[in-house]
């Protein structure tokens, strides 16, 4: 009879965990080292890129509730190209990602799905440079990006590769060679959210505004080997169901590192780790292994 009430009360706080928090809220657009570097007007760059993640928790008010596990793999196609408005430079956008999930252990993976997998939300987006500097090492970028809800979803789960929402995203990144060996990367995003009305059998889920800024240190060792330390803080994200605040903000602290590699005939490649190193509600990244192949033309 201990056993039975012990599992009835784990199943209980996890149902109530699928209504109280979401899977990690961290930013929406994912900033790598030199995304806010211009290429030429009528250049055309093709990235493809591939995400290894750990998720553990779920957290409330800062505490781990549950030894619950969320490994996720994902992948993205991302095709931007380069134009010229006037004297400014501008590039247009498209990221088609593709995600699988599984959930441990089976209690948890009753409530939030065990596994999901499909293809994500369509994203476009713009980003015109009004500095725009190469004398001067000097680069600043402002975009606006469109996610539209066109990814798989099931409302009987709470993760999914759809959000079944829409979200718009204003962000901006800023790149300054500091000295001829070291420069800085600074990119700002402000998330707005519409409603998910078929959350959870026909619930209605909002989210409140996110907020976050993606910061690089970077260390040229030479003109083929870059070395990056960075990090990333998010806030705000509380989220209401039918109304009723859930007093659920993400609040994540993000540390990552890695390096860049400059191939010769304009290929690129990006590995990067990555950690939480706080988070007060959600699922906390254990670890990130991302591989980014970038081609220029």
């Amino acid at each position: 009879h201990l056993f039975d009430f012990a599992m009835r009360a784990y199943l209980l706080v996890c149902l109530a965990l699928t209504l109280l928090t979401q899977p990690v809220h961290a930013a929406v657009n994912e900033v790598l080292p030199g995304d806010y570097f211009p290429l030429s007007p009528g250049d055309t760059s093709v990235a493809l890129y591939a995400f290894d993640r750990n998720l553990a928790g779920p957290y409330a008010g800062g505490q781990k509730l549950l030894d619950g596990n969320v490994d996720s793999q994902t992948l993205a196609l991302r095709l931007v190209h380069f134009f010229r408005i006037g004297d400014t430079t501008v590039s247009t956008v498209f990221v088609l990602p593709w995600a699988r999930s599984d959930v441990t252990p089976a209690p948890l993976a009753a409530r939030l799905g065990a596994e999901a997998q499909g293809f994500g939300d369509l994203r476009i987006g713009m980003t015109a440079w009004p500095i725009n500097d190469r004398e001067n090492a000097n680069y600043l970028g402002m975009t606006a990006m469109l996610i539209a809800p066109t990814g798989a979803y099931d409302d009987a789960r709470v993760i999914n590769p759809g959000e079944n929402r829409w979200r718009f995203v204003l962000g901006g990144g800023w790149q300054k060679d500091i000295t001829p060996q070291w420069l800085v990367e600074l990119s700002p995003e402000i998330a707005y959210y519409g409603d998910n009305d078929d959350y959870l059998g026909n619930r209605r889920l909002a989210q409140r505004t996110t907020y976050a800024v993606t910061g690089y240190l970077r260390y040229r060792l030479n003109t083929v080997w870059h070395l990056f330390l960075g990090g990333q803080i998010n806030r705000g994200g509380e989220t209401q169901l039918n109304g009723v605040a859930q007093d659920n903000p993400a609040n994540i602290e993000r540390l990552m590192a890695g390096v860049t590699l400059f191939l010769p005939d304009r290929h690129q490649l990006i590995l990067r780790a990555a950690t939480d190193t706080a988070i007060d509600n959600g699922f906390r990244l254990e670890r990130e292994i991302s591989v980014r192949y970038q081609k220029s033309f």
